[in-house]
């Protein structure tokens, strides 16, 4: 959802709730009127019976013998109010007027002796909620009481004689519910039309007002869609259009926008980069890694196993010779056994001295070399082999003044000529069917590179995590150690090595040294 529509249906709930506010206020004011004038109307129709009743008793009881104490005037008054046909008339016209629903007069004893209703006289009164403590209840649940019809109310009034705090008579003025719901409900009518009407209407013209008033957020809008997308300029912009009812405001911030786009645009293209770029060295760093701690692990147990075999293959060898000397001339038959022991003996003592020497820490004679002057030695030293196979033999390095070099370094010699004879034999080995090799030597900032790219069939993708492994080779008859030698002689020189490898393309063996290594 954009930020114009979330403005404007935000303004739109402000509107709708201010205006519900509003009507609920309304319909506050008119409950709270409504009851009011309900519990004054049941109060003076209270006192107005308890009036009428004193003015029937003062009239009756002329004609009656005057009582000669409280209980006889008691029972005069029961009697009069029982007896006065006139009274209970009054009631009931007093009743049909508007929301009552009964009057009821009560003797101590608490039985109707006069009542609007005919038949509940000589009947208990029946109790009901109080109308003003009803009243005090807040608005809200008085309404909902109103609309689910809840029990009616009554309002009392005491009229007693003699002893105070005593009532004769109780007046019940009850009532009805359904009488105030009648009345309120009209009005509740009418009130919901009102503010329906003018809710409908101020949505309107908020929609409409927001509408005109957000279109320049629109096109601030449009302008960072744009910039999510890449797409900065050729677009018409808020800036380069003459309308004077836009705020300059809104101008200054698009054309601000328009500048942090082109911004964002060039900071993400160097992001992207740069992720790329670290995600191949992390992905490098891992291999190398991977391969140096496997290098290590053979290392140290080739080393003890070697160790633990050579000395047993002496004795049995000399113990050979021994028996061979012993024996002097022995049959045919068993000097071939002999031999055959010989043999496998030797056999094994070169496979024990291979595991020693790559174990076996290596003393590196640091001097100043040429990587050109090496590699072109090596690739000249292998050309012959190279034509005999049908392959074309290209070398390439930096061409420089007399007298200076850019691709000098610390390093031995001897190690650096062997791990690059290593990587040249297997390109040559890789294209039996004839090709051509590439040697080249670069120099880029502190960096010196040698690439070996041969155009054979390629390493297979399930086997390019095993080159540098010990004894892994696709090769008959190869020892499987050339490439392990050649990664360990690179990082002894503090370098890197890495390939790259396409099916049916050929392979490109990478190795990058530090420009001038110096080893503590």
């Amino acid at each position: 959802m954009s930020l114009r529509v979330r403005l404007v249906l935000l303004i739109l709930v402000v509107v709708a709730l201010a205006a519900v506010a509003l009507s609920a206020v309304e319909l506050e004011t008119l409950v709270n009127l409504l009851t009011s004038d309900a519990i004054a109307y049941s109060r003076l129709t209270g006192q107005q019976v308890s009036a009428l009743l004193l003015d029937h008793i003062e009239l009756y009881s002329e004609s009656n013998p005057t009582p000669r104490s409280i209980e006889e005037t008691k029972a005069l008054w029961n009697q009069i109010v029982a007896d006065d046909t006139q009274l209970h008339q009054l009631l009931v016209k007093m009743a049909s007027s508007g929301s009552l629903l009964d009057i009821n007069v009560a003797g101590e004893t608490g039985v109707i002796l006069a009542s609007s209703h005919p038949p509940a006289v000589n009947t208990p009164m029946q109790r009901y909620q109080n109308f003003e403590t009803w009243g005090k209840a807040p608005w809200y649940r008085r309404t909902m009481d109103l609309i689910e019809r809840r029990p009616d109310w009554e309002v009392t009034v005491g009229l007693g004689v003699g002893e105070p705090n005593k009532s004769v008579f109780t007046i019940q003025v009850v009532t009805s519910s359904l009488f105030l719901r009648d009345a309120l409900q009209p009005q509740i009518v009418r009130l919901a039309v009102v503010s329906g009407s003018a809710i409908g209407l101020s949505l309107l013209l908020t929609m409409l007002a927001t509408t005109r008033a957000l279109r320049p957020v629109k096109r601030i809008e449009d302008s960072i869609d744009r910039i999510a997308q890449g797409r900065v300029g050729g677009e018409e912009s808020l800036g380069s259009v003459s309308d004077e009812r836009t705020a300059k405001e809104f101008r200054a911030v698009e054309s601000k926008l328009n500048l942090l786009g082109q911004q964002y645009r060039g900071a993400r293209e160097d992001a992207t980069e740069l992720r790329h770029n670290v995600d191949q060295l992390l992905e490098r760093m891992a291999s190398q890694l991977d391969v140096a701690t496997r290098l290590a692990a053979i290392s140290r147990l080739t080393g003890g196993v070697a160790h633990e075999i050579k000395n047993p293959l002496n004795a049995i060898g000399l113990r050979l010779e021994l028996l061979r000397a012993r024996l002097g001339e022995p049959d045919h038959e068993l000097s071939g056994e002999i031999d055959i022991l010989s043999k496998e003996v030797l056999r094994l003592d070169r496979v024990v001295k291979t595991f020693l020497d790559f174990s076996r820490p290596l003393d590196v004679h640091l001097q100043d070399i040429d990587l050109a002057v090496l590699a072109r030695e090596v690739t000249e030293f292998v050309t012959p082999q190279a034509r005999l196979a049908h392959i074309e033999v290209e070398f390439s390095a930096p061409s420089e003044p007399a007298g200076s070099s850019s691709t000098m370094l610390r390093g031995d010699s001897d190690l650096l000529k062997q791990a690059v004879l290593n990587l040249v034999t297997n390109a040559i080995d890789a294209m039996p069917n004839g090709g051509r090799l590439q040697v080249r030597v670069d120099h880029s900032g502190d960096k010196l590179t040698l690439e070996v790219s041969d155009t054979g069939s390629g390493i297979p993708p399930e086997l390019r995590d095993k080159v540098f492994q010990l004894y892994f080779t696709t090769k008959t008859g190869g020892s499987g150690i050339g490439l392990a030698m050649t990664y360990r002689a690179v990082q002894l020189h503090n370098g890197t090595i890495s390939f790259k490898s396409e099916a049916g393309s050929g392979t490109t063996f990478r190795l990058e040294f530090p420009a001038n290594v110096r080893h503590a």
